[in-house]
């Protein structure tokens, strides 16, 4: 790596706060415009996009999480979700407020870190690539738990870094406040925890290493001791232990492989480069082609393989997990970036290949065929109706509740037994809910379903195609 290219890895960046700050307010603007059409897109984009926006309207019923709304997430995401809510005016759209400040939140953490092992260019290219990346359009463009928990623990690592470069217990209870907060949102970022704690313990200043510890835990405490340790215990941790495995760890591998060679292309292409330029560096003997950056090198790498072993040995791994990965694959590809002139060729060749897989992010459609008719069904329901549905985001963007137990209709919580064709004959029997929609084959295949609606009260009022079959409750009069 060129000399003139590597900042040096002990020092504060030599550009000066004014650069840094509008740098980051550019990077933050962009990464949350890129992001409004999904904020205020009229339909629920993913399926935790519906999950989570239901949650949102059974918590403004005064219902908590863990008590009466299901909640598989770490104990401060809903509380997130409720506060977004709150910020946006209680709008049908508030609660998407947590994946687009999110976005820019690990965005400018991203350029932060970038700041203290590489050039200007390599920080602003890295932040560029982990905004754009596909992985991290589905993970901050709907809601999802991913998205807060990924921008904390980068937001930790880039406080780690400032630590390294000047240590104080402040910047150490910082980045233990920043790693807690994380953890009480997803436990899948818990790789971070390796740069975090090798760059604290490098200063070998015990009393700083043991207050962030305690922030960590007092985060962690104080976010779950409102909702009960048993609750969070049974639906954040145990909840996935006791998941079925849906992919061996080599089928794992060939999701991470594949994933990140559709969804993030730019992000792959750019690493090559990136990596053919340190070879080209080598092989004209630049004296410093793996100086200063051999740290930060070393520690991302770390980082990363970190990450990669813990989504193989994940027994319900997704695709928007591997958004966990795009910072460090960022980072280490900024340690060397290719020229502007290349990046920007590659970006246009690869730009259709991308626009197909993060489009539906970018620019999410509206509700068209049988899920508008779906919609303007539910919008009909009385006034203060509930509804049950295995598509709760339909509930959602037409405004109805649903009860807190059923606002996760995932075929997780089938497999597991938490929801039957007796719970939801149950819920649906309950005062005030009026309809039941069905629309997978989560709910189908629930059997008896249908007799049990049957016996109390529901008809069939519409059919949409397949297993897709709303009922509703005759004479439905909700309090």
């Amino acid at each position: 790596m060129p000399a003139s290219t590597v900042a040096n890895f002990e020092a504060q960046p030599s550009a000066t706060r004014y650069i840094w700050r509008r740098d980051a307010g550019i990077l933050a603007g962009a990464a949350v415009l890129i992001r409004l059409p999904a904020l205020f897109a009229t339909r629920h984009i993913t399926f935790d996009d519906g999950v989570f926006g239901s949650s949102a309207l059974a918590m403004r019923a005064g219902q908590h999480p863990f008590k009466q709304v299901f909640s598989p997430q770490g104990p401060l995401f809903l509380p997130l979700v409720w506060l977004a809510d709150v910020l946006g005016f209680r709008t049908l759209d508030g609660p998407r407020l947590v994946p687009a400040l999110s976005a820019a939140a690990l965005t400018v953490a991203t350029y932060a870190i970038g700041r203290r092992i590489t050039t200007r260019y390599g920080a602003v290219l890295a932040a560029v690539l982990v905004t754009t990346s596909g992985s991290v359009l589905y993970t901050t463009a709907p809601i999802t738990s991913d998205g807060p928990a990924l921008a904390l623990s980068v937001t930790s690592v880039a406080c780690a870094f400032a630590y390294r470069a000047e240590p104080s217990t402040r910047r150490a209870v910082v980045c233990g406040f920043a790693l807690g907060a994380a953890l009480s949102v997803k436990a899948l970022v818990l790789p971070a925890a390796v740069p975090i704690g090798l760059l604290l313990l490098a200063r070998r200043r015990v009393a700083d290493c043991a207050a962030a510890v305690g922030a960590a835990v007092a985060v962690g405490l104080a976010a779950t001791l409102p909702w009960g340790f048993s609750r969070v215990w049974d639906q954040s941790i145990a909840y996935h232990q006791d998941a079925k495995r849906i992919a061996s760890y080599a089928s794992n591998a060939a999701k991470i492989v594949s994933t990140l060679c559709s969804r993030d292309l730019p992000v792959v292409v750019t690493a090559a480069l990136a990596l053919g330029t340190f070879a080209l560096a080598r092989q004209r003997s630049t004296a410093s082609a793996s100086g200063s950056g051999t740290p930060a090198l070393g520690l991302l790498g770390l980082w990363l393989g970190a990450q990669v072993l813990f989504l193989m040995l994940e027994p319900a791994m997704w695709r928007p997990h591997l958004a966990h990965l795009i910072a460090s694959v960022a980072l280490l590809a900024a340690l060397s970036p290719p020229p502007g002139r290349i990046v920007l060729i590659a970006a246009v060749l690869v730009a259709p290949l991308y626009w197909l897989n993060a489009g539906p992010m970018l620019w999410p459609q509206p509700y068209r065929g049988a899920g508008a008719a779906a919609e303007r069904a539910l919008r009909r329901l009385p006034s203060g109706a509930l509804a049950i549905s295995d598509e709760p985001g339909f509930l959602w963007r037409a405004g109805v509740r649903t009860p807190g137990f059923f606002v996760d209709g995932s075929a997780q919580r089938i497999q597991q037994g938490d929801v039957t064709a007796a719970t939801v004959a149950r819920g649906a029997n309950a005062p005030g809910v009026c309809a039941v929609l069905v629309w997978s084959s989560r709910y189908n295949q629930l059997r008896g379903l249908p007799e049990r609606l049957a016996a109390d009260g529901y008809d069939v009022t519409a059919r949409y195609g397949g297993v897709r079959v709303l009922y509703e409750k005759r004479d439905c009069r909700p309090t």
